[in-house]
């Protein structure tokens, strides 16, 4: 049965959220276990995406969407693609057990067939519960080279981020429509860089906040990268839920 997005708000009932900026599952014919990040195949999820780099703001449309099952290497996966109105599309395998969602392999547009990660890179610890950690790797998505090329600096420099479960139980307005009893969880690391030959290196905190409601997944999430130097410049990326559809 299709659950529109009218029909949850008809009923007044917040359902789960999915993790979206580079992560997206698929169905089964099972009802799949994980409530926080739903997996089944057809559903899908459109985000207002909001940059602010170096003084200059673009917004973007993303579209994540679970596009079926099947097998990596003799491993049950499931795989969601996800693509901005702006770029290419990128497409994640996962694995659910019973403690984590875990990607292990991932092919964007410009590749035929999905690369495995060389480590295995934890989604969501299971089940989701205050106080829940663990760790995956990231980059920094907005900090900016001002004079070298590339500018961004996420296409060398791997980070190790901790996520926690600070919260099981907020309120979260978004276009979508106004979501209850989400969980929030916060994720800290940080950026060591040569900021300048005054300050010499330095560590920046990079920060996300992620909301996830139940039965419909990632609902908002902020991003945080806040560096001004001679040689780089940070930034803010938010993401806030617009519509979706629950298959």
């Amino acid at each position: 049965m299709i659950v529109t997005r009218s029909a949850f708000l008809l009923r007044g009932m917040a359902r789960f959220s999915t993790l979206v900026v580079a992560l997206s599952l698929a169905g089964c014919s099972a009802s799949p276990e994980p409530v926080w990040f739903p997996l089944n195949t057809g559903s899908s999820w459109e985000y207002a995406v909001t940059t602010d780099t170096d003084g200059v703001v673009k917004r973007d449309t993303q579209t994540v969407r679970v596009i079926g099952s099947g097998q990596f290497k003799g491993k049950p996966t499931f795989t969601r693609r996800s693509e901005l109105k702006s770029n290419v599309g990128v497409e994640y395998l996962l694995q659910v057990s019973g403690d984590a969602i875990t990607r292990i392999a991932q092919r964007t547009d410009l590749q035929d067939i999905p690369v495995a990660d060389e480590t295995p890179r934890t989604v969501m610890k299971l089940p989701l519960q205050l106080g829940g950690t663990w760790m995956a790797t990231t980059v920094a998505y907005a900090v900016l080279r001002k004079t070298e090329f590339p500018r961004e600096l996420k296409f060398g420099k791997i980070l190790q981020m901790v996520y926690t479960v600070e919260a099981m139980d907020e309120k979260v307005d978004v276009p979508a429509g106004v979501f209850e009893h989400c969980a929030r969880v916060e994720g800290r690391a940080d950026l060591t860089i040569y900021a300048d030959p005054v300050s010499g290196f330095r560590k920046t905190p990079i920060a996300t906040t992620e909301w996830y409601c139940k039965g419909v997944g990632l609902v908002k999430l902020v991003r945080v990268e806040s560096i001004e130097t001679s040689f780089f410049s940070g930034g803010k990326i938010e993401l806030a839920l617009t519509d979706y559809k629950i298959k």
